[in-house]
């Protein structure tokens, strides 16, 4: 199986710019009710998808959960079209490794505001970070069949309505990239790590960002940080499970 990033930029590429573009039939056609569904959508991506699945879950492994939430995570940041976890997760604890260094995968210091934002997916990730999720059947699997997997969703939908393609999936994750990326572009500036409260507002908590590279191991980092919140909601059971 090929693991690197060469296996997919290009076509995850043009499916973002579509997801992007997806924004403006939605803005024109969209009713209340698509609207509705489109941010409960970008919720779940953001939120269970990217936020607490591949970021601190996967990454970092900042909570424990059953399988069946894993996958529901697994689902939401798959649907978003920025790659397979395993390459995800490479990707991003690579960039914690040489933040804002030559070898950064989206700095914008290093590699300039509209690759940071946009072109990350061109970046060939060490996949060495990702070992512990190729020994996972789960992931493998992910990664094999991930456009199989993003072409049945779209079918599914299409038989459903073939507006909700638009409203229920490409829409909401045009929005994830577009407002998800800031976390990259924007409070990486300067050269250094912030903690910008508008970015974390909107990013279900992602724009909090020093205080997670302060340390990584720090599951909530802010008040307003809805991942994290929920993350140290799960955690609680937990203890008390254990308990």
């Amino acid at each position: 199986m090929q693991l690197g990033k060469r296996a997919m930029p290009w076509t995850l590429f043009v499916a973002q710019v579509i997801a992007m573009f997806s924004i403006v039939p939605w803005a024109m056609y969209a009713d209340s009710s698509d609207a509705m569904i489109t941010f409960l959508m970008y919720m779940g991506i953001m939120t269970l998808g990217i936020t607490m699945g591949y970021h601190r879950y996967l990454s970092h492994r900042m909570f424990k959960c059953h399988r069946w939430f894993e996958v529901t995570m697994l689902f939401f940041a798959h649907i978003m079209m920025v790659g397979s976890a395993i390459l995800w997760v490479a990707t991003h604890l690579a960039h914690h490794r040489y933040t804002d260094q030559p070898r950064d995968p989206h700095s914008p210091k290093v590699h300039g505001y509209i690759y940071s934002h946009f072109l990350q997916v061109f970046t060939q990730p060490e996949v060495k970070f990702s070992v512990r999720l190729i020994r996972d059947p789960l992931y493998r699997f992910q990664h094999q069949y991930y456009w199989e997997i993003i072409l049945a969703w779209g079918v599914l939908l299409y038989l459903l309505d073939p507006f909700s393609v638009i409203y229920a999936w490409l829409a909401p994750a045009g929005f994830a990239k577009l407002i998800g990326s800031l976390v990259f572009s924007y409070s990486h500036r300067g050269g250094k790590v912030h903690d910008d409260f508008w970015v974390g507002v909107i990013t279900s908590g992602e724009g909090f960002h020093k205080v997670h590279h302060d340390d990584p191991k720090i599951p909530r980092w802010h008040a307003w940080d809805l991942g994290g919140q929920i993350i140290s909601v799960i955690n609680r059971k937990s203890e008390k499970t254990q308990s």
